[in-house]
């Protein structure tokens, strides 16, 4: 991804200053009548469109390092997205004070409609990764939710365990990860692959290993929460082996 991060920024960097260079690149006013161009302060829209190219490129560069290095991948792996998605909607929206014909004000009202959606839609990933996982514990199954949440027979547990400690983390294969919290499949030191649903704040774990050799690792949002679904897990599990 750094290779990336980093091409996307020095790309960003460069349209704004081709922009400010040919101002006919800019979408919209290159189709404008000759009227309506006498309308457009050119010269402060073409700098201030490279400006914010400068800005939304230097920022996914310096951003994905910086949140890489404090651990929150996510925020990390989606700078591409989060910061293109907000830094062009709230350009274009910005753009339109340099524009005095009319029929741009008539569009303001649209434009601060899709800046909300641009922001709820980079929220809404966030808030539902961060928000702990619940279980649903029968005699059958027991269902973890929210982002990554799974679904396991009882019949397929063949080991369960409560624990302070877990392996460090060596990588990511495809899972959200903010700061203490981590979702999704990860390569731990000595367990290899495992399916995380933790937030390491609360160092108390339940490891469930399966038949498959599939290990899940979880806690709750509290020790005490854990330490309960560990206790109706295992019952589960013993009244499964009972049965058989």
């Amino acid at each position: 991804m750094d290779i990336v991060n980093i091409l996307v920024g020095i790309f960003m960097i460069g349209i704004g200053f081709l922009v400010k260079s040919s101002p006919n690149l800019i979408a919209g006013y290159n189709a404008m009548s000759w009227e309506e161009k006498q309308n457009v302060k050119i010269g402060k829209l073409s700098t201030f469109i490279r400006n914010s190219f400068i800005v939304m490129g230097t920022t996914i560069v310096l951003g994905y390092y910086a949140f890489k290095h404090v651990g929150f991948l996510l925020l990390a792996d989606s700078m591409i997205l989060i910061i293109t998605l907000s830094g062009v909607a709230i350009m274009i929206i910005n753009a339109k004070k340099f524009d005095t014909n009319k029929k741009a004000k008539k569009t303001q009202t649209l434009n601060n409609i899709i800046l909300a959606f641009v922001v709820l839609l980079l929220i809404y990933p966030i808030t539902y990764g961060i928000t702990p996982s619940k279980a649903i514990i029968t005699n059958k199954t027991v269902t973890f939710s929210g982002l990554y949440g799974l679904k396991i027979p009882i019949s397929d547990i063949k080991h369960i365990e409560l624990t302070d400690k877990v392996p460090s983390i060596n990588y990511r294969t495809n899972g959200f990860s903010l700061g203490k919290i981590s979702k999704g499949e990860f390569i731990l030191k000595n367990f290899g692959k495992c399916h995380l649903l933790i937030n390491s704040s609360y160092p108390l774990y339940i490891i469930i290993s399966t038949k498959n050799r599939d290990k899940i690792i979880l806690n709750f949002e509290d020790n005490e929460e854990t330490e309960k679904n560990y206790y109706k897990i295992k019952t589960a599990q013993q009244i499964e082996i009972d049965r058989l």
